[in-house]
């Protein structure tokens, strides 16, 4: 009987609200702003209420780090409540922040890695006669017979970039593509309005057209000091654990060019022995999924008392 950490992505925009609560009311919450803050040189009140005038560019890494600071946190704040983690994991950014609640990463680390904003490379200017295809991501909602890699085999460009597995009732699969912009139009016209391009997002994330992304990543990646995870620390390129320094090393830079699965997360928690998870932070999508395990989704601090009850409800043991 285990307690698992789950944490979400950033590749959906979070309303700050919950986040705005937790900074009012807990200490915890506040000093792990700051150290944002401190560490990265951007406003406490811009990460927090996510209302910077900042460019796109810079905006993108305030979003980034401002979750993460929520994340870690709230997460400080369960602990605070005794309620410490057997286990952690997350998706894309939240896979980073768990290999901080699982100790084998500093938090100072990951927002040193956050606040460079070399997931987006410079681009070339184009030859003349040349365009360059914009990139994008799209939502899609397939049914039970669906297979996502074939929907995408069919279209030049398009990459199945998440798989977040069943809706709460079990009735749709929901899945993000990743890829060519006009690819993904496309697609979306072909499918009877299962299938949605997403407005305003303009990186194809999590998919091979980042590959230039990962290696202006990887050589800073390769500076930074990890060490063996102290937790079990479930992957979300995968359904497997990671034990070594060096397979923390290697999540960071794949995350750029890999899909990521809920299936693969809650499936690895489930065979440690999860009896129950607590989503930590802002969780769009994540909180409409089905999940082998029962959950609690913190994301405002009404949540923590019920966080609580549900432990003692459920039977997990408190880790010391």
């Amino acid at each position: 009987m285990a307690l698992a950490s789950i944490f979400g992505t950033n590749l959906f925009r979070y309303e700050p609200g919950g986040v705005i609560d937790f900074y009012d009311q807990y200490a915890a919450v506040r000093e792990s702003f700051a150290q944002a803050s401190a560490w990265t040189g951007l406003d406490v009140e811009a990460l927090v209420r996510q209302n910077g005038d900042y460019d796109d560019e810079v905006r993108r890494r305030a979003v980034s780090i401002g979750l993460a600071a929520a994340q870690l946190g709230i997460q400080d704040v369960l602990a605070e409540k005794g309620l410490r983690p057997h286990m952690a994991g997350g998706m894309s950014l939240g896979g980073m922040v768990s290999s901080c609640v699982a100790g084998a990463c500093e938090r100072q680390e990951l927002m040193g890695l956050l606040i460079r904003g070399e997931l987006r490379p410079p681009q070339e200017e184009p030859a003349a006669g040349e365009t360059v295809r914009a990139e994008g991501i799209a939502s899609a909602y397939l049914g039970a017979d669906d297979d996502p890699e074939e929907v995408c085999a069919a279209h030049e460009g398009v990459f199945v970039a998440c798989d977040f597995g069943w809706d709460a009732e079990r009735r749709l699969r929901i899945v993000m593509l990743s890829g060519y912009r006009d690819a993904l139009e496309k697609l979306s016209a072909d499918s009877s309005g299962m299938i949605t391009v997403t407005e305003g997002a303009d990186v194809a994330e999590h998919c091979p057209l980042r590959a230039s992304a990962q290696a202006v990543t990887r050589d800073y990646i390769a500076t930074m000091p990890f060490t063996d995870p102290v937790l079990p620390l479930c992957s979300a390129l995968e359904q497997r654990t990671l034990t070594g320094a060096g397979e923390v090393r290697d999540m960071f830079t794949d995350n750029v060019v890999a899909p990521i699965s809920v299936v693969h997360l809650v499936r690895e928690m489930e065979h440690h022995g999860a009896r129950l998870g607590l989503v930590v932070g802002p969780s769009p999508i994540l909180s409409a999924l089905h999940y082998p395990f029962p959950v609690v989704f913190v994301d405002t601090p009404e949540a923590v008392p019920k966080a609580v009850a549900a432990v003692f409800e459920h039977g997990v043991p408190l880790r010391r």
